[in-house]
């Protein structure tokens, strides 16, 4: 939410994987109390990313972005639309729907509406802010989206982005080379086991051996760039939660570029 957080510099002590870090020298708040000032961080933050992932792509890498929240999808999308290389599909694992607006939205949390934003639904300043041109409600797959508020699962039964079981994501991804943006928010696992440090955990959802299977089956597809909402990285005690968040992505098996 645009304040700083150095717990998920720790990936790159344990993982073998060269990843960067994003420095913003100018953001290092660690406690934002006004709201508007946080969208200007965070489009600020996005817009960096943007570029980034830009100059990945088009040094013929996929590009991996471990964040704090979804929210830092929009510089993600922003940056293959910069590169002239908008996916043809937008694969979305979350167990929340993310697509609040300011006006369904109890909590008033950000956090909860990056999808509805990424479509050009509710507040635009960030999505106008990263450059980011709002994406096609119906060439979007939410899986599994388990816990959904009342006014947010009204508006995701009458827009057109495709809701479905984990276990059914091959079904809406019919042609093998369709470009795919894969949105992985790990919350989407129920793995308390493998995964203790999980944020906002919901019960009854995928287990670590479902998402492994998941993974290894989307190994073959084109991914062009990948996107993780991270764990709780304070409470991350051994970086177990990390840990094996890495093992998945590594079942990826894509050439991958790493910030």
């Amino acid at each position: 939410m645009g304040q700083w957080r150095d717990g998920l510099c720790r990936v790159r002590d344990i993982d073998y994987n060269p990843w960067e870090v994003l420095e913003v020298p100018e953001c290092r708040e660690v406690i934002l109390p006004n709201s508007d000032e946080k969208i200007q961080r965070m489009a600020k933050i996005y817009f960096l990313l943007s570029e980034k992932i830009k100059e990945m792509v088009n040094d013929d890498f996929i590009p991996v972005s471990i964040a704090g929240d979804c929210v830092s999808t929009l510089g993600v999308l922003a940056g293959l639309q910069k590169a002239g290389k908008q996916p043809e599909r937008i694969l979305w694992l979350d167990a929340h729907g993310d697509f609040h607006t300011w006006e369904t939205t109890q909590t008033k949390y950000i956090g909860g509406m990056p999808l509805a934003m990424l479509v050009g639904r509710g507040d635009q300043r960030i999505v106008e802010m990263a450059g980011l041109k709002p994406y096609p409600e119906g060439q979007i797959v939410l899986a599994d989206g388990r816990d959904l508020d009342p006014g947010e699962k009204e508006a995701l039964q009458n827009s057109k982005v495709t809701r479905c079981r984990i276990a059914d994501i091959s079904k809406h991804l019919p042609r093998q080379d369709e470009s795919i943006y894969f949105h992985w928010d790990t919350d989407v696992v129920d793995a308390e086991k493998e995964m203790p440090a999980l944020k906002y955990h919901v019960k009854s959802g995928p287990s670590f051996s479902d998402m492994k299977a998941l993974f290894e089956s989307l190994a073959n597809r084109n991914i062009v760039a990948i996107s993780v909402s991270a764990w709780h990285e304070e409470k991350d005690l051994h970086n177990k939660t990390a840990t094996a968040s890495l093992s998945l992505l590594n079942d990826l098996g894509v050439n991958i570029s790493f910030t």
